[in-house]
């Protein structure tokens, strides 16, 4: 089932989600349906706050270029309660998006190598060594869980070009 997306200027995504403490059947029906509103939104990670929900919870799929030149996405994974380590001084700069916050986008510098240690939808702890494209997608996503946004982490110059936009985005969907 498709949910509604919660929008820039909803108060929701400024809070720190607290510690899941169990996996159950609500939790993986949810997760299923957050999969479900991702890929309808053009998305390739959403988490709980997006829809609305102080979960620790993320959902993402990863992309794989082939050798061919096409773009495949991957089976999507679920992050609950995820803890992120940052491996080395390598970074990547590109420029970001989010659901939460449409048609805008801003260059945003983050660590190229992390690890994350989190637990699936079967509660069972895992941890995965990820670098590049899902390294930012992870921590993008794992920055709405603290309240974080992707324009939180714009330069000042940047950030001021884009203010006029996320003021009228404001209006519209705030709380």
């Amino acid at each position: 089932m498709k949910l509604s997306i919660v929008y820039y200027g909803d108060p929701i995504l400024r809070k720190k989600t607290p510690l899941l403490e169990e996996v159950n059947d609500e939790l993986a029906l949810l997760a299923q349906n957050m999969v479900e509103t991702m890929d309808a939104n053009n998305g390739i990670g959403l988490a709980a706050p997006q829809i609305g929900k102080s979960l620790r919870m993320f959902v993402l799929r990863n992309y794989i270029t082939r050798e061919d030149g096409r773009i495949e996405l991957t089976e999507p994974q679920v992050f609950i309660n995820p803890k992120i380590t940052v491996l080395d001084d390598r970074v990547q700069e590109e420029d970001e998006s989010c659901i939460s916050i449409p048609r805008l986008a801003g260059s945003v510098t983050r660590p190229y190598h992390i690890r994350v240690e989190a637990m699936g939808l079967d509660g069972q702890p895992f941890t995965e060594e990820v670098e590049g494209y899902k390294a930012r997608v992870i921590m993008h996503e794992n920055d709405h869980l603290n309240g974080v946004l992707f324009i939180d982490r714009l330069s000042e110059r940047e950030r001021k070009k884009l203010e006029p936009h996320l003021k009228a985005l404001k209006k519209k969907h705030g709380k």
